[in-house]
C-alpha cells in the first residue's frame, strides 16, 4: 500500500492554468450578470454604464475567489494505491472520499494534460461520460511513483 499527497503544483495547477481558470470564472460571471440584465432589466437605460462596471468588478472577485478555491480545496488530496483499491481523500469536507476497487474499474486514461488540467493519470469506476458527470481520480504524472500506478490501473483494466 502507497500513500501519495498530491499538491497543486504536483497536479500541475501552475500559474498559468490559476490565470485561465481565472478568467473563465470571471468571463463567465460577468457574461450572466449583463445577460440577465439584458433579459430582465431592473435599471433604467441610463445607468447601464454603471451596471456594466458592477458586473465586472463583482466578476473579478467571483474569479479571484473561484480560482483561489479550486487551487486550495480540489488540487490538494491524499491518494492511497493498494494491489485491490485506490483511494482518494480529500482535505475539504466539499468532495467525499472515492473509492475505486479493482473490480468496478472501467476507465483508464492517461492524459497529457490541457488548459486547465494536468498530465497523468484518470482513473474511474464510470464510462467516459459517467465520469465526466460524477467524477474519478487523478494520479499526476510528476508522483515519485507514478509508473507503479500506472502499470497496476492498466492490469486493472486488462481484466475482465
Amino acid at each position: 500500500m502507497q500513500t501519495y499527497r498530491v499538491t497543486p503544483e504536483l497536479a500541475g495547477l501552475n500559474g498559468k492554468r490559476k490565470l485561465i481558470i481565472f478568467l473563465i470564472a470571471a468571463g463567465v460571471s460577468v457574461a450572466s450578470q449583463l445577460a440577465l440584465d439584458v433579459l430582465w432589466p431592473s435599471l433604467p437605460s441610463g445607468h447601464l454604464l454603471r451596471h456594466a462596471i458592477e458586473a465586472v468588478v463583482v466578476g473579478t472577485v467571483f474569479g479571484l475567489t473561484f480560482s483561489l478555491h479550486v487551487s486550495k480545496q480540489f488540487a490538494t488530496y491524499t491518494v492511497v494505491v493498494s494491489d485491490d483499491c485506490v483511494t482518494c481523500t480529500w482535505d475539504s469536507r466539499v468532495v467525499p472520499q472515492r473509492s475505486i476497487r479493482k473490480d468496478e474499474t472501467k476507465t483508464v486514461v492517461e492524459i497529457d494534460g490541457g488548459i486547465l488540467a494536468g498530465p497523468g493519470l484518470r482513473i474511474s469506476k464510470y464510462r467516459r461520460l459517467g465520469t465526466w458527470f460524477f467524477g474519478c481520480i487523478g494520479i499526476p504524472r510528476a508522483l515519485p511513483e507514478y509508473k507503479y500506478a500506472r502499470d497496476l490501473a492498466l492490469s486493472w483494466k486488462a481484466c475482465p
